[in-house]
């Protein structure tokens, strides 16, 4: 319902800003700049599941730190109360400039 999903935002924005803090722009993308699209899953205790890149940016090492950056923001906050189940998906935007 709509609680849910205003909780799974609230949650889900405190993870990118977990993310963003870990971000480091990788010198291999050759000041290339780009969004890649990474697809993370959690557990109710904001251990990390899955992490995979949803949405490739065209430049492999951008892709690859985007999931070294959500590799590195773990722990992530626990799921917020009113949140049941055992596994929640999120799809994070994380952009680069060189």
């Amino acid at each position: 319902g709509a609680a849910a999903q205003s909780l799974m935002s609230e949650w889900g924005a405190r993870i990118m800003r977990q993310v963003e803090r870990q971000k480091h722009y990788p010198v291999a993308a050759g000041g290339a700049a780009g969004t890649v699209g990474v697809a993370l899953a959690l557990g109710p205790d904001g251990a990390l599941l899955a992490a995979s890149v949803a949405q490739p940016s065209g430049n492999a090492a951008l892709d690859l730190a985007a999931v070294a950056a959500v590799r590195a923001a773990v722990p992530f906050p626990t799921a917020p109360t009113g949140l049941m189940a055992g596994r929640y998906e999120f799809r994070l935007r994380v952009r680069f400039e060189p």
